[in-house]
This record gives C-alpha cells, structure tokens and sequence, in this order.
C-alpha cells in the first residue's frame, strides 16, 4: 500500500487527530492483516515499524517491499502518479483507491500512468465513477469506504436513548457550512431542546476563538460566542479513540453537505457506525445515508432544524434510527473483504 500525503505514523491515531485520508488508509491496512493477509504500508514520512501485525516503512524507503519477496498486489492511496512509485516490482497488478475528483484523472500524468500501468481505479461511490470518462486498461470499479474500528466498539457503551446526553456534534472546518448549522441550532433546536449542547469540532475555529489565527472571520467568531447560552460549544479536534466516544455519547450528527468536494464521507461512516443518525443537506451523504432510516436528507433550514430537534427529544425517533445505523453499518474490514472478490 502507497501513500503520498502527509508524514504519520500509525500510532498517532490514539495520539493526535489525523484527517479522513489517514485513518482511511490505517483502518484499511490492519483490515487486511485481519483476514490474513501480509502488508506493508508505505507512506510520506513517519519511522520503520511494524504496528498491529502491518509492516510500516517510508514511501521512498531504498529497501525492495518485504525485503525482495514476490508482491502480490499493489494498492495505491488516491495518487495515480504513484503508480509508476519506484518501490512497485515490474509486472505487479495495481489498484488505484481514487476518493478524489473523477476529473482529477483526466489530468495528461494521471492519465498516462494508468494507460502504462493498466491499474484498476476503485471509485468510493457511484456518481463519483459516472463522471469520470476517460481511458483505462480495466472497466473501474466502485466499493464503498468504511468505519474506523474506534465508532463501532465505542457504540457498544451507548445502546439506550438515555445513555446519550442531549448532544450533536459537527465535524468540519470555517469553510464548510459551520455558520449555517450555527444558525439552525440558535432558530431551530435551541428554543425547542434548551439543555441540548452543539459540540463543533474545528481545528481552525478553535484556533480562532483562543486568538492563534486571523483566517477566520470575525463574523463567525462572533456568531459563535452570541450562541454560547444556546449550547453551542467550538472544541479542538481529539484523537480517533475520543472523538469516537464523543460522537457514540450523541444523538444526532450533523454533516452539512453543501461545501468542499468530500467524496468519502468518513465521519459520516463513522457515526453510523457510532449507531448515531446523521442529518445533511446532502452531498455525498447522498451515498452515506439511507434517508429516512439512518438519517435524514434534508431540503432546507426548516426540515433540517425540526429533525435535529426531533433525533434529540423523541426517544422513539432516535431508536429506530440509531438501530437502522447499527444495523446497517460498514467497516473497512468488509471493505478488505470487497477487495479480496476482485
């Protein structure tokens, strides 16, 4: 498995947040070793170590993958210029695990690494594919991302409605709809569900509201301390292991869906996982949520403000949806088990 993002090792899942990408790619490489098969990840940066039964090494380590023994597959994280990776044994089958944009392939290098290549593109979910219409050795497939372990275990402590405090939680960053859903919380939910809290987990609003950074601005800083009495909360990003138990702990998550081009939608796999129902304006949770059952697909402020309220105050709402999630959800180790059919 080859990386081309940032410098990580995997311990720094239970020491810091990592984003989507990495806990993707973490989550994906142990799933492999638990249905039996070797695997070395090599990423951008980080030190040589072997970490629950996956070998870890550099990406541009000079030592040949499992010291010179034959490979088997090669799969590649979303960069198709890393399929011609020195590291890769000539004639080895690829694989390109593609979650960005379907165009981004077009591109004359991507493109003509796949033609010299002959890799399979995995797309993570159908619309994502349909827009892609280039040229390639083999017809792409789509297989859907999945949960990180930490969501599921952690919804084990929180089955019941009162085991949960009256709590949603966001994921984002500034630039993602945060002040739209600020705004539904102090219209919609707050004057219905008084003791109900809005946690938002934002690295760079957090570094906003403590005075570290100016990138964000002052009409949402402000927007955040008016709402304060209202329950809303801006905290640091955690570990993967916390914020599990953070998202398991509430009953609703809330997924914007309007900005940025998030074609996996992990936290999205990751609360349902949490057995935690999501509501969104769409976008890839599109593809992430069966509306209705697991969460709700919404057409505007409104709607979007009366389920929160609802998913937070009417226990027979939130058990049938938190059940459907529990029920229904996908962890990379069935994603190991979709890779292995092919």
């Amino acid at each position: 498995m080859l990386d081309r993002s940032i410098g990580f090792d995997p311990k720094d899942r239970e020491a810091r947040p990592l984003g989507s990408r990495q806990r993707g790619f973490i989550a994906l490489a142990e799933a492999l070793v638990a249905r039996g098969h070797k695997v070395e990840a090599r990423r951008n940066g980080g030190i040589d170590l072997d970490h629950n039964a996956v070998a870890w090494r550099q990406l541009d380590s000079a030592m040949p993958p499992f010291g010179g023994d034959p490979v088997d597959r090669v799969l590649v994280w979303r960069d198709a210029e890393l399929l011609r990776h020195p590291s890769i044994p000539d004639g080895v089958d690829c694989w390109l695990w593609f979650d960005g944009l379907a165009p981004e392939l077009n591109a004359d290098k991507a493109r003509l690494a796949l033609l010299e290549t002959g890799a399979l593109v995995i797309f993570v979910h159908e619309d994502q594919g349909k827009a892609f219409d280039g040229e390639t050795a083999k017809r792409p497939v789509v297989i859907a991302p999945g949960a990180c372990p930490a969501f599921a275990m952690a919804s084990n402590m929180h089955w019941a409605f009162e085991s949960r405090d009256d709590l949603a939680v966001t994921v984002a960053n500034s630039k993602t709809g945060i002040a739209q859903i600020i705004r539904i919380w102090s219209a919609y939910v707050a004057p219905k569900a008084p003791d109900a809290v809005l946690e938002i987990y934002a690295a760079d609003l957090f570094s906003a509201m403590a005075g570290e950074t100016d990138d964000v601005s002052d009409e949402l800083v402000d927007m955040v301390r008016e709402n304060i009495d209202k329950g809303v909360r801006v905290c640091r990003p955690m570990p993967e292991g916390d914020m599990a138990e953070r998202v398991a702990n509430a009953r609703v998550f809330l997924h914007h869906g309007k900005y940025g081009n998030d074609q996996v939608g992990q936290w999205i796999c990751d609360a349902q996982a949490a057995a935690t129902p999501v509501v969104s304006y769409g976008g890839v949770a599109k593809a992430r949520v069966e509306n209705g059952k697991t969460g709700y697909i919404v057409p505007d402020e409104t709607a979007y403000g009366n389920l929160v309220t609802q998913l937070l105050s009417d226990r027979q709402i939130f058990a049938s949806q938190s059940e459907a999630a529990r029920s229904s959800r996908r962890e990379w180790l069935d994603v190991a088990g979709a890779l292995e059919k092919l």
